[in-house]
């Protein structure tokens, strides 16, 4: 006689699987990435603002208004 597969079984097996998959949401972050680091003008200003940080050249924002009085 065969072994019987439960509804269980079956719903186990279905969540291993969701934990392997790549959601929509992934595969919209790497896009995302990919078009970040292929444009030479977003990466170049990402390292200046890096460069900034080290050198501790940045300003606490804490609100919409103190962001508008930079301007």
């Amino acid at each position: 006689m065969t072994g019987s597969i439960t509804v269980d079984d079956v719903y186990q097996e279905l969540k291993k699987l969701e934990e392997k998959m790549v959601t929509r949401e992934d595969i919209e972050a790497l896009i995302d990435t990919v078009e970040i680091l292929s444009n030479p003008k977003t990466m170049e200003a990402l390292r200046k603002s890096d460069k900034d940080i080290e050198k501790g050249r940045v300003k606490e924002v804490t609100s919409v208004e103190d962001m508008l009085s930079e301007l």
